[in-house]
């Protein structure tokens, strides 16, 4: 397994981390046929998206903030809406992988989510 740390910058916002996932599944296992992500927190997400155009990430950020506003909930940290859209984004993806590849469409690449930011993020990768 791998770890990849990553700093966010802001309460929400997809940050592009396909490079790096690349270079540690080289680093891991190049004879992988899969890649599994997965981040250990309840307040942020794993997905994957358009990456040739920045503005798509800028967009699913405000449409996230819109979908689920900051209201009042029980939960006295105040970050309830981020629980909420960790668990409708999901904290896991698997991906295929081919000669050392993943097998990203043509415009695809991998976001981790954040949704209570900004803050210090991991991402655990396995591959079988």
């Amino acid at each position: 397994m791998r770890e990849i740390t990553i700093s966010t910058s802001a309460r929400v916002e997809l940050v592009d981390i396909t490079a790096q996932v690349a270079a540690s599944l080289v680093e891991l296992d190049p004879a992988a046929r899969l890649c599994h992500l997965w981040v250990p927190h309840t307040t942020a997400a794993v997905v994957i998206n358009e990456s040739a155009d920045p503005d798509v990430a800028r967009d699913l950020a405000s449409a996230y903030r819109a979908l689920v506003p900051q209201i009042t909930f029980r939960h006295a940290e105040g970050n309830s809406d981020a629980h909420l859209l960790s668990t409708l984004l999901g904290c896991s993806v698997t991906l295929p992988v081919a000669e050392g590849r993943l097998q990203l469409g043509t415009w695809q690449g991998v976001f981790l989510v954040e949704l209570d930011g900004p803050r210090s993020r991991r991402v655990r990768l396995s591959t079988l």
